[in-house]
């Protein structure tokens, strides 16, 4: 009873340990993280914003957590703040798109489209194929003026997802835009019976209708700096098994009667 309790105990104080003062607790910021995705799922914004504020503090390196936390500022809304995290978040991990992209949508919500157009090639560097990107990036093009440029995006985009309503629209345009008559009373033909279909989809400007990019991202549990890849301390030990008794012999291998 003396060593259950023991066990008991130890198990008490390896939970409370938790990380040691002053280092970052990854495993606790990324469970944060996690509660703020479930909120934004719910549309409770300022509940998502606290969550990923608190995994930052668990750990200021958690990039994904500060991209996220752009994202929910960005849909409370508070653009300014989004944008600012989501520079931080850039500087972070340069490789991640969602940062480049929620730069993007605050940059082209705020009347900055050049910035908008910069941003949105960025997340096209670093992801060719995505539809939010080639859409958004072939809207600004048209209001440009640069309608064959456009098409370049907007049909990759329509390639990306071809059920999609607002690209499929967007081609149309543009193509109506440079002058292409007949191919763009044939694209506008296509985008009403897709918009009559009960598949089709289309962006929108709430939470989870502006592209994957404007969506954030869930701990999987199976991140790098989650897994320990050090080869455990353990061995074979050469053992010999105990001989069965005439007892054991009739308990395992009970005789028919």
């Amino acid at each position: 009873m003396r060593a259950r309790r023991s066990l008991l105990v130890a198990g008490i104080l390896l939970v409370s340990m938790g990380a040691a003062p002053g280092t970052p607790d990854r495993e606790a910021a990324y469970r944060e993280n996690n509660r703020g995705v479930a909120h934004l799922e719910r549309y409770e914004h300022r509940e998502a914003v606290a969550a990923f504020r608190r995994a930052i503090t668990l750990d200021p390196g958690l990039a994904l957590a500060r991209s996220n936390l752009a994202i929910a500022l960005f849909y409370l809304p508070d653009v300014a703040a989004a944008r600012q995290e989501a520079r931080e978040a850039q500087r972070l991990d340069p490789r991640l798109p969602h940062p480049h992209y929620i730069e993007a949508l605050a940059a082209r919500l705020e009347d900055r489209l050049d910035e908008a157009a910069a941003a949105f090639r960025r997340v096209l560097e670093l992801d060719t194929g995505d539809l939010g990107a080639n859409l958004a990036l072939g809207q600004l093009l048209i209001d440009q003026d640069r309608p064959e440029e456009a098409l370049f995006f907007l049909e990759t985009a329509l390639r990306a997802e071809p059920f999609n309503a607002s690209a499929a629209y967007n081609v149309a345009v543009g193509l109506s835009v440079a002058g292409r008559r007949e191919e763009a009373q044939a694209a506008m033909a296509r985008f009403q019976a897709l918009r009559r279909s009960p598949y089709h989809t289309a962006q929108g400007q709430k939470y989870l209708e502006q592209g994957r990019y404007a969506e954030a991202v869930a701990s999987s549990g199976a991140e790098a700096d989650l897994v320990d890849r050090s080869v455990p301390d353990v061995r074979f030990v050469e053992t010999a098994l105990p001989t069965p008794t005439a007892a054991s012999s009739t308990l395992a291998h009970p005789r028919l009667a």
